[in-house]
């Protein structure tokens, strides 16, 4: 176990600590602080050993800790790694969906917009528009999109934060 793992760990660690040295009194577990070096000089000091017989005996019992709490963690990554996977493909779908609903708003404007003049080419754009981000959400995965969106605020960024403002402007005053 290393240094940082170590300090980490040290609050949960001390009860353990406890159980595998019974000569460390509380007032040690506050001096070592979680700080490896002074556990192996108070290991040392307590027990009679030998520097490196003190390093190894620390060593084995953080190797012991570190594989009965491993076990626990491999299970928690697992368990995040599936959860980010389903999240994921739900999100891949949902923007499927979003763009099968905005190619259909396209289609509605298209069919119900006049069919000569200026409106009517406003609206022919407006829809082609629609269509291509309708065509864009059906074929792109959550993850490109999400590297799109953060080059365009990278290449806008003060357009980027008037939209976010307006959008939560928008959203604070419908919560109302």
């Amino acid at each position: 176990m290393n240094e940082d793992i170590f300090a980490g760990q040290w609050k949960q660690m001390r009860g353990e600590l406890k159980s595998w040295w019974g000569k460390l009194a509380d007032d040690d577990l506050d001096r070592i602080g979680g700080q490896k070096d002074k556990l192996v000089g108070l290991v040392q000091e307590k027990y009679g050993y030998a520097r490196d017989q003190a390093e190894q005996e620390v060593e084995r019992r953080f190797k012991e800790y570190s594989d009965k709490t491993g076990g626990t963690m491999a299970n928690i990554t697992a368990k995040a790694q599936e959860f980010g996977l389903t999240a994921a493909n739900k999100a891949n779908e949902a923007a499927t969906v979003v763009g099968e609903k905005i190619g259909s708003l396209a289609n509605v404007l298209r069919e119900n917009a006049p069919h000569e003049g200026g409106v009517a080419r406003t609206v022919t754009k407006v829809s082609d528009g629609i269509e291509s981000a309708s065509s864009y959400l059906r074929e792109k995965k959550f993850e490109d999109l999400g590297k799109d969106v953060t080059e365009l605020v990278r290449t806008y960024p003060i357009q980027s934060l008037l939209i976010g403002i307006g959008i939560g402007f928008l959203l604070a005053r419908r919560t109302r």
